[in-house]
């Protein structure tokens, strides 16, 4: 907090402070002379330009640990990790009272809840506590309803299925036992023994014991169907489909013609899309490959690849085909991926991870959530307008699924090419110079906001672009044009060297 010499409050952007800072009558004039503003009953903020809600919401928590000492966060409010629903709150305390209204949030106050085992809540900033997980369940059974608009205070029944589905796939069995025996337990501690029985068989359906409502809740269907996702992937999915929707820039084309279909094209697809991989062979030596037909004997799996990505890309009917639904999606998913990585039979060619992979600190999407991750992402594929947006969000899907052991980003380089010969557009191949640009917009759209398509599009549009302008019918002038636009560089010598991908 940032205090000025002449006040006693803090006047930072978005800060906030309570009336004990001074006296009544000094902050009465200054309130009076425009320095500071009144936001609620004891709270002020020397911030007079930002929205008020705004700055309640980046004080959420001391201004409550200072107006509601201890509360604990219940009921549908912790079931969203202390997120507001709709601008409203859940908080309970020893003794009720009325809301607390502030901008942008009111605050629903109750009692009933007991104090007696603080222990098996969760410390929470600024003095105030999060209901456990096992409050949490038992909590939300009582199935309140909404009054006149209102945000009801606890979960719906599907919504508490898939709070609890969703507590199943990252948690896994034995925890989830736990938080079995813990609800039942605390169900019978607070006087609420009526309730064991539903919270039996809540865990019933989750386990398959017991079958799921018609009209229990999406996740829970999945999960118990084996068809479960990743909901954070999701949510980025949907943004990026939203972005790549909505994205305009003058300078990125909206489509470029195909081209030729001679074979330099496939060829060079499958030697820089297996350079990006790090099987890296000189131009000669993976043509050596191609034209025998057989990886050399000190690198076959790396040879290997390079074969089955050439017969993938190479096949001119089967490259071009897209998926109507979300089982023919799955279908050439697999496919391809068999052909690309037919030669590593240890690599289950075909078949979905059974171990998550990562790079780095980076997790992929976990083995169990695979396929109803892609399904759920295939679904907002439709919304994207067809061409390069979708060839994007078909290429991003798959690489951020990560479904596969081994070679997701060649498959999802494959899936994005097919849906730009869909429409008779030009393929997209990333040369060798320029691997780091588009590792980097992949990296940013998974890390940052995916619906900020702006560094995506500019890096893959610009391949589009070299993509289209390269000479692939003519074997000699494809050679002289790598050279001369510096296509074959080694991506991070060519950064020290400041050499950069031109378009021909």
């Amino acid at each position: 907090m940032t205090r000025s010499r002449s006040t006693p409050w803090p006047t930072g952007r978005r800060t906030v402070f309570f009336d004990d800072v001074a006296s009544r009558s000094t902050l009465g004039r200054a309130v009076a002379a425009g320095r500071i503003r009144r936001l609620a009953s004891r709270l002020y903020s020397a911030d007079l330009a930002s929205d008020p809600a705004d700055i309640v919401a980046a004080n959420r928590w001391p201004i409550l640990g200072r107006l509601l000492p201890g509360a604990i966060v219940v009921d549908r409010s912790a079931a969203r990790n202390g997120s507001p629903s709709n601008g409203c709150l859940f908080v309970a305390v020893e003794r009720g009272r009325k809301p607390l209204q502030l901008p942008g949030l009111q605050v629903h106050i109750r009692s009933g809840v007991s104090f007696d085992e603080p222990s098996s809540d969760l410390p929470w900033p600024n003095g105030l506590a999060m209901s456990s997980p096992a409050r949490i369940v038992v909590d939300n059974l009582a199935l309140s309803r909404s009054r006149g608009g209102r945000v009801p205070r606890t979960l719906s029944l599907a919504e508490l299925e898939d709070w609890l589905a969703a507590k199943a796939i990252t948690w896994g069995t034995e925890r989830l036992a736990r938080l079995h025996d813990d609800a039942i337990a605390l169900a019978e501690a607070v006087g609420r023994p009526e309730r064991v029985e539903l919270i039996d068989r809540l865990f019933a359906r989750l386990d398959g014991d017991e079958s799921a409502r018609p009209a229990g809740g999406q996740l829970l269907l999945a999960y118990t169907s084996g068809r479960a996702w990743d909901e954070r992937r999701l949510e980025m999915f949907n943004r990026l489909a939203q972005g790549l929707t909505a994205y305009e820039d003058t300078d990125v084309p909206g489509w470029l013609p195909a081209g030729s279909d001679a074979e330099t094209l496939p060829f060079f697809e499958s030697y820089f899309s297996n350079y990006i991989e790090g099987a890296v062979f000189s131009v000669s030596e993976a043509r050596q490959i191609v034209d025998t037909q057989q990886p050399p004997a000190d690198r076959p799996a790396d040879g290997h690849d390079i074969l089955g990505t050439y017969r993938c890309v190479a096949d001119t009917v089967g490259r071009k085909s897209v998926a109507r639904d979300a089982d023919g999606f799955l279908g050439l998913l697999r496919e391809r991926h068999r052909m690309i990585m037919g030669g590593r039979p240890e690599l289950a060619p075909g078949e979905w991870k059974r171990k998550n992979n990562q790079v780095g600190a980076f997790v992929f999407v976990e083995p169990q959530l695979v396929e109803g991750t892609l399904r759920r992402g295939f679904e907002l594929a439709g919304s994207v307008p067809a061409g390069m947006r979708r060839a994007l969000f078909m290429m991003f899907l798959v690489a951020e699924v990560h479904p596969f052991t081994d070679g997701n980003g060649r498959v999802a380089r494959v899936m994005m090419n097919a849906e730009l010969s869909a429409v008779d557009a030009a393929r997209i191949i990333i040369p060798a110079v320029y691997r780091n640009e588009y590792i980097s917009s992949l990296r940013r759209t998974s890390t940052t906001q995916a619906d900020d398509v702006a560094a995506l599009v500019r890096v893959m549009s610009f391949a589009w672009r070299w993509t289209a302008a390269m000479p692939w019918y003519d074997r000699g002038a494809t050679d002289g044009q790598l050279e001369a636009t510096n296509a074959l560089h080694d991506p991070d010598d060519a950064a020290i060297g400041g050499i950069k991908l031109r378009l021909p």
